[in-house]
């Protein structure tokens, strides 16, 4: 097991990618403290209680700039460290809208969670990490904050500032131990992209914009957050890992013109 006995804090690992990542992790032993404003339902919490590691909940507004502080306190209370960050909490409700289509209020709540969240969240963490002689920091961003996608001002934007805080991070802690990388989903299948999934010419058009000719899987990018979690990633930082399936080298397919929406 990679992970045994490391601490993770993975953020809005309730469901979908969040949720693939908290069980990746706690499958390879790490204790993981789901961080997320909804509580995981009792089937999700019955498929932690076979696995290695731990898993517990606290409910957090990631929108909220003080809840980030409550998180690591009780990461620290219930174990005494943080060994390994997941920042997945991002503003999906409405991640359409073109710029004339994008109020204030979207734009603030998208940056308050996707960005003021994953500052917030590494700043309390770093110090923690650099206690234990290091750590590993993974944020989720997207291929739409690589190629931003048509409609989608705000979080693109949001998704592509994750991207560059990754960096800087990386470039400012390395020497402290502390790794930080960044993954960049495509289409998973995840709660919020089930209203694409039952419209089958949707689901049709997002499989054929990848390479792999389907849609991507939580556990897909959980299995990519463990691997830059652990030591098996122990000289990467600072990178950009695009689990796609292909899209973005797929990114223009004769068959359907330039994709517009990323999903």
């Amino acid at each position: 097991m990679r992970l045994h006995n490391k601490i993770a804090i993975v953020t809005a690992a309730s469901s979908g990618i969040g949720l693939g990542c908290a069980h990746r992790l706690a499958s390879e032993g790490a204790k993981v403290l789901n961080a997320d404003l909804r509580k995981p339902s009792d089937e999700t919490d019955q498929r932690f209680r076979d696995l290695p590691g731990e898993w517990k909940w606290i409910e957090a507004d990631l929108g909220d700039r003080e809840v980030p502080t409550r998180v690591v306190g009780r990461a620290l209370g219930l174990w005494g460290g943080v060994d390994v960050l997941v920042n997945n909490a991002a503003y999906i409700n409405d991640q359409s809208g073109a710029l004339l289509e994008t109020d204030l209020e979207q734009w603030d709540r998208q940056f308050a969670i996707t960005v003021t969240g994953t500052f917030l969240m590494t700043q309390l963490c770093v110090p923690e990490m650099i206690k234990r002689g290091g750590g590993s920091i993974v944020n989720i961003s997207s291929i739409g904050g690589v190629n931003p996608f048509g409609e989608g001002t705000a979080y693109c934007t949001a998704k592509a500032a994750v991207l560059q805080f990754t960096r800087s991070v990386a470039i400012d802690y390395g020497l402290k131990g502390i790794r930080c990388n960044v993954v960049c989903p495509g289409a998973i299948d995840t709660p919020t992209f089930g209203s694409i999934k039952n419209v089958p010419y949707e689901l049709a058009d997002r499989e054929a914009r990848t390479a792999l000719g389907r849609i991507g899987q939580p556990e897909e990018i959980g299995a990519a957050v463990a691997f830059l979690a652990s030591e098996d990633a122990s000289y990467i930082t600072g990178a950009t890992l695009v689990v796609d399936g292909g899209w973005i080298a797929s990114h223009w397919n004769p068959r359907l013109g330039p994709r517009k929406f990323a999903g």
